[in-house]
């Protein structure tokens, strides 16, 4: 910090590092307030203030748009997790113990029978992702 921050605190009462922490707070804030208004709406609190100035204003849905990775893989991809996200939220389904028809399956013995026939239509349940998050 620089010796005029450091006479501009004491003279205000401050100490160099409680008026830099005040800046930080207010510069985060204001990211936090930035993010919420145009950003990434899944991004904690920590993400968004640990990032540079530049780094909150390039990720909104402007530049997502723009950025888009419009290739066939692209595409494939895509199309693939969105198909086993249905398979998986069929299977879901199946198993849950909340449904009324699930538990009358359950208590006649048909379990088995009933996930062999989710899994002749929907096929088998995916699964989980190996790799980190994206």
């Amino acid at each position: 910090m620089s010796s005029k921050a450091n006479a501009f605190a004491a003279n205000v009462g401050l100490s160099a590092g409680v008026l830099h922490e005040q800046d930080q707070y207010v510069q985060g804030t204001f990211k936090v307030v930035t993010n919420a208004a145009w950003g990434n709406p899944y991004a904690s609190e920590g993400d968004i203030t640990g990032k540079g100035w530049g780094e909150v204003l390039a990720d909104n849905p402007y530049t997502e748009i723009r950025d888009a990775d419009h290739s066939k893989e692209s595409y494939e991809q895509a199309s693939r997790e969105s198909k086993d996200a249905w398979r998986s939220a069929i299977h879901d389904v199946n198993s849950s113990d909340i449904l009324l028809s699930n538990q009358i399956i359950d208590a006649a013995g048909l379990r088995d029978e009933m996930d062999q026939v989710v899994e002749d239509v929907a096929g088998p349940a995916p699964k989980p992702p190996t790799g980190g998050a994206r």
